[in-house]
């Protein structure tokens, strides 16, 4: 089961970092006492006097926007939302911008909106974290892509940087900065364990979309030794191997995640290349060695035909790349261990 941190937690602190950013940029405001969650601020601009919802978001992309401009409030209130996050994507700034909602982005920027009343300040940063300007995206190359895939794969836990050393295949100095990067943009706890879902979807912002298109049909190998590395089946099929609502679609392309390079190469030359989107396959690398790893003994991983199927993480990664049927498959998909909502 994924442990995230409660809602009273995390509202307690987005309204302190509120109330902080509000008396930086020279606005009067005050609030009940003890905060819950729902919490309201009073906020007062030029004589103005209105209130605003504290609404969490531990990092806010484009995609986490969209979901919080699709919720109603539960009181059905004309209270404006005010959403506080580590960061607001550029993305994320103008869907909220536009549908009036108020929003704080925790590295120094406020911006606030009322009835006739409109603020767009920088106010100071917060210890510890990066401005807008300061570093690019907090996940980038393989070992950002590794030490990701590898928190949402276990988010329960958290990461040693010696003792996952050797399995990550990555020194623990760089597992170290990888994951400060992660934290400081808000996406791992002060435990280092994984934000859900935030981290999963600037994960998917970073996945690579890369495919080599086939003529040909690959086929399993006959001695396909579930303990060893190996091709992993991925798409529509593998999705509802998995318990994903997928409608069927016919469809004779296979497609397939594969441990390298060199086995592209090599299919290249064994089946032949066509054109994107004409082919009887599709091969992918798999962005991190865990996809295509040996499977445990007890492993419950499904099969389609004699292929193993790609780890759930990753087929709910390739379904986020579609912006329309794929991520609403995604907000269909309610496993216990989803970690995309």
């Amino acid at each position: 089961m994924v442990t995230r941190r409660t809602s009273g937690q995390l509202v307690i602190e987005a309204a302190d970092a509120a109330l902080a950013a509000l008396r930086a940029a020279g606005l009067t405001s005050s609030q009940a006492t003890e905060p819950e969650p729902g919490d309201v601020i009073r906020v007062t601009v030029d004589d103005r006097t209105f209130p605003i919802r504290v609404v969490p978001k531990p990092y806010c992309t484009a995609e986490a926007a969209r979901q919080l401009l699709a919720a109603k409030w539960s009181d059905g209130s004309e209270v404006a939302p005010l959403v506080v996050s580590e960061k607001v994507t550029v993305d994320a700034r103008s869907e909220l911008s536009r549908a009036g909602y108020s929003w704080l982005d925790r590295r120094g920027h406020l911006y606030l909106r009322g009835p006739g009343v409109m603020v767009d300040v920088d106010v100071p940063s917060e210890p510890g974290r990066t401005t807008p300007s300061g570093r690019g995206a907090p996940i980038s190359g393989r070992s950002g892509l590794t030490v990701a895939y590898w928190q949402l794969s276990q988010p329960d836990e958290a990461l040693s940087p010696n003792r996952m050393a050797a399995r990550l295949g990555l020194a623990p100095s760089t597992i170290s900065v990888t994951t400060r990067r992660l934290a400081e943009a808000g996406l791992v706890d002060e435990g280092h364990r994984a934000v859900i879902p935030e981290l999963f979807w600037e994960l998917a912002e970073a996945w690579p979309t890369e495919r080599t298109w086939l003529a040909g049909t690959p086929q399993p190998p006959l001695d396909n030794d579930p303990q060893a590395a190996g091709w992993r089946i991925r798409g529509d099929s593998a999705a509802a191997a998995w318990g994903a609502p997928v409608v069927s679609q016919a469809s004779d392309t296979l497609e397939l995640y594969v441990p390298g390079p060199v086995e592209v190469t090599v299919a290249r030359r064994r089946y032949g290349v066509t054109e994107a989107g004409t082919g009887r396959a599709n091969l992918a690398v798999a962005p991190v060695a865990r996809i295509c790893a040996g499977l445990e003994p007890e492993s419950r991983t499904p099969r389609v035909g004699n292929w193993a199927v790609a780890p759930k993480l990753a087929v709910a990664l390739d379904l986020a790349q579609d912006r329309g049927r794929g991520r609403e498959i995604l907000a269909g998909w309610r496993d216990d261990d989803a970690v995309w909502i």
